[in-house]
């Protein structure tokens, strides 16, 4: 600090770096032992290209395989990843660790092209974040500690088990899955009254002892904090990684203005203040899951507590955020004591989780269709934009993301109305249109297009589009094998 006035060059922070820091190899390159090139469902996929597009992707599987290297585990105070004992495939780009909420879609993609015991160890890493740390951080950074992502863990379990019915395997693992649910239970959950009756929800919240600006994107906060009044700087650096935990970073979605201006800016984050609705319905989705896996292996009456738990979300989904006069489910804020009433594609969730009655799953699609059709978010060529606000974020339009479309589609493949599921048809084409576009253009798959141009990639926030890319990937292999018999390209 004297040599440099407190201000030192890049020279000198570089040659500090070199004294007294070592640069270890973390991660090694992993090839998965179950790697298939040609799994069973290519060969039903009717269009050669698409054929021969959906092998591409399979290809893409063993380039992402890593693996931590026991020095990991040996020294873990020399490292900033935290040790996992399995080899897992990464989501490419600068996303070189196991990330919670992109692994889902992974996994998924994994289980369609017979790679069961990739996705198996992938499971088991989880497990064991969840007994070491007793939840899943974001990723496998020790610099992500004290926030996770949305909790799809019982998604990927019942997905596996399904593939697989392995009864000692889930009686062996299933108490670790109830303890990352009770988690959620105990750390994230806040109670909402309307109408004079209680609710219990679930909102993203960082943990507050965690303090100062992310590391991994320290210059961006501190920056922004430095705008922001002393006394309310640790409440905004917690509202940021709060807003990191829902894997919406960043989004409109999460600014609040304390006034009029429509110019919301990063310093208006208030994401502990919004019960999100996707968040809630995949729990909810999660706690059915739970259940029925509890079933498996203790029977009805410990299976019936998650049940019913699932029920009571169901209902206060249906009650808080289903928006009548609309016909959408919105995000609520908790200080407004109002519904969000602005486009997120995160409204498709509570169709695609299963977190709605049955019997109200026809009334539903069919008015959200209407909904969706009002805010002119199908008539875009390369995919529906997560918003259809322009503020230079990333989960903002005009930029669609694989899991939204998967949301998407899949809730509109769910119900039992017959213009969901034509609808639902035509937007796979344009998702696998605007994928095979983007991947013969540029060889690459990305983490996110532009609704606006099919097969190009999205932008906008704190870094430059990924490649690789795993849950693009996951679901485009999905898709192939669900539609590969009737899809052709015009």
């Amino acid at each position: 600090m004297v040599d440099t006035d407190k201000n030192p060059t890049r020279k000198q922070v570089m040659a500090f770096l070199d004294e007294y820091f070592e640069n270890k190899i973390e991660l090694h390159t992993w090839y998965p032992p179950d790697f298939n090139p040609n799994p069973p469902f290519v060969n039903k996929i009717k269009d050669p290209r698409l054929k021969q597009f959906a092998k591409d992707l399979i290809g893409i599987w063993p380039k992402l395989g890593r693996k931590v290297s026991p020095d990991v585990e040996k020294n873990p105070n020399q490292y900033s990843f935290i040790y996992v004992p399995k080899g897992f495939i990464v989501p490419g780009g600068r996303f070189k660790e196991l990330y919670y909420w992109d692994s889902y879609w992974i996994i998924r993609g994994l289980l369609i092209c017979n790679m069961k015991k990739t996705a198996r160890g992938m499971i088991e890493n989880f497990f064991h974040l969840v007994n070491e740390l007793g939840y899943i951080p974001t990723g496998s950074r020790k610099y992500y500690l004290g926030r996770s992502q949305p909790p799809f863990l019982a998604w990927m379990v019942a997905d596996y088990f399904t593939e697989i019915e392995d009864q000692t395997w889930l009686k062996h693992n299933i108490a670790t899955l109830e303890k990352e649910l009770q988690y959620w239970l105990e750390r994230k959950t806040i109670t909402v009254e309307i109408n004079r009756y209680k609710y219990r929800l679930l909102r993203y919240a960082s943990d507050k002892s965690v303090t100062g600006p992310r590391p991994e994107s320290y210059y961006e906060d501190y920056t922004y904090g430095k705008t922001v009044p002393l006394p309310q700087r640790q409440k905004f650096y917690t509202e940021i990684k709060t807003a990191a935990e829902s894997g919406w970073d960043f989004s409109s979605r999460w600014f609040v203005s304390s006034g009029k201006n429509p110019n919301f800016n990063m310093t208006d984050i208030k994401t502990s203040q919004i019960l999100p609705v996707d968040l809630n319905s995949v729990f909810a989705g999660a706690l059915q899951k739970m259940g029925d896996l509890k079933n498996k292996v203790d029977g009805y009456k410990s299976a019936n507590v998650w049940w019913k738990l699932a029920e009571q979300w169901r209902h206060a989904i249906e009650n808080v955020m289903w928006d009548t006069e609309d016909g959408v489910w919105y995000d609520y804020d908790i200080i407004t004591k109002l519904r969000r009433k602005h486009f997120y594609l995160s409204c498709a969730a509570p169709l695609w989780a299963s977190a709605i009655e049955p019997w109200l799953a026809t009334d539903r699609a069919r008015a959200f269709i209407k909904y969706l059709r009002s805010t002119g978010a199908l008539q875009f060529p390369g995919g529906v934009p997560t918003s259809l606000r322009h503020t230079g974020e990333q989960w903002d339009y005009p930029n669609a993301w694989p899991p939204l479309q998967a949301m998407l589609i899949g809730g509109l493949e769910k119900s039992e109305y017959i213009e969901a599921k034509r609808l639902a048809k035509q937007l796979v084409k344009i998702w696998i249109t605007a994928n095979y576009i983007g991947y013969k253009k540029h060889q690459k798959m990305f983490e996110k297009y532009t609704c606006s141009n099919p097969g190009e990639h999205g932008g906008g926030g704190e870094y430059e589009v990924q490649t690789g890319f795993g849950w693009t990937n996951g679901y485009v292999l999905e898709l192939l094998r669900r539609y590969g018999d009737e899809l052709e390209f015009e």
